[in-house]
């Protein structure tokens, strides 16, 4: 019987063992980057294929972008850029653990195809409803630069290419042709960011895409830098703003996740009366979502 037992835990070792392994693979390289492969302060240059550990650390020049490979996930880093391996995967663990993420990465993907007249109404209204020659000839020519690299941005975007779609809302957020409508640009590279994991560097573009509050897009922003504040450890900043979303949008689709988010939130600063109540909420009114079996989780764990 011991020998059985013995074997048994072998087996539940060596499957936790693999489990929590993961292939980590350099898929993409511009530029200047370097890779610490042991986390010892050895720097070589980066290169495509190259494989990489939990204790290695990447290093991007001021030209420099990486992307790389790690469960699934393609995640870019960007320019100036310093990331241990070792955040990025407890990073995609808690991506994983909230998997009701990919609902909400589909809802915003779709968000924009039915109102593409934000961003011209925006532009014509920088100068004027005049219509003339001179005014036509100036919207013209932005329609063919800036704007319609622009809407490039949002076909990637809505695609799942969130490294392309950074690239080019990082390129054209601070031009003077997108300042009628920086705020929609500033959703859509946060949200591109929230996707690849950057999310100390999405936090300001949401922040600045949450500003107006009668955008077709503030829903969804709401929503993410409520999120992205949760994964940076803001929790009160966090709770503000899944409050605000659940005064605003009392029949919102996205309701469920805030009230989820709320419990999570309250749970993480130890108020745990108050985080029981919220995932009580969620398995009372939304047993139909896919949060309610993470609400019932949640209450087993208090």
């Amino acid at each position: 019987m011991n020998k059985i037992l013995f074997f048994v835990l072998i087996i539940l070792f060596i499957s936790s063992a693999l489990l929590g392994f993961s292939d980590i693979f350099i898929t993409y390289k511009s530029g200047e980057c370097k890779v610490d492969i042991e986390g010892n302060g050895e720097w070589i240059e980066a290169a495509i294929d190259m494989e990489l550990y939990s204790s290695s650390v990447i290093k991007t020049g001021p030209d420099g972008e990486l992307e790389i490979e790690v469960d699934e996930e393609t995640i870019s880093i960007g320019r100036n850029s310093i990331m241990e391996l070792n955040d990025l995967l407890e990073r995609v663990g808690e991506k994983k653990k909230t998997g009701w993420l990919k609902n909400i990465s589909k809802y915003a993907k779709s968000i924009g195809r039915d109102d593409e007249t934000y961003a011209s109404t925006a532009l014509a209204g920088v100068r004027g409803d005049d219509t003339g020659g001179e005014e036509l000839e100036w919207f013209e020519d932005i329609e063919e630069g800036v704007i319609k690299e622009y809407q490039k941005g949002k076909e990637h975007f809505e695609k799942g290419n969130y490294t392309k779609a950074i690239q080019i809302f990082t390129d054209v957020i601070d031009t003077e042709e997108t300042v009628s409508f920086r705020d929609e640009v500033a959703f859509y590279l946060g949200v591109s960011l929230f996707n690849n994991l950057r999310y100390a560097e999405a936090l300001p573009y949401l922040n600045e895409s949450i500003a107006n509050k009668r955008t077709y897009f503030f829903e969804l922003a709401l929503i993410h830098y409520s999120i992205t504040n949760y994964f940076l450890k803001n929790y009160t900043r966090a709770i503000e703003g899944f409050n605000t979303y659940t005064e605003g949008f009392a029949e919102g689709y996205l309701k469920p996740y805030a009230v989820l988010m709320l419990g999570k939130c309250y749970k993480a600063v130890g108020k745990k009366e108050e985080a029981r109540g919220y995932f009580t909420e969620v398995k009372e009114k939304y047993k139909d979502t896919d949060v309610y079996y993470d609400a019932l989780t949640e209450l087993r764990a208090l």
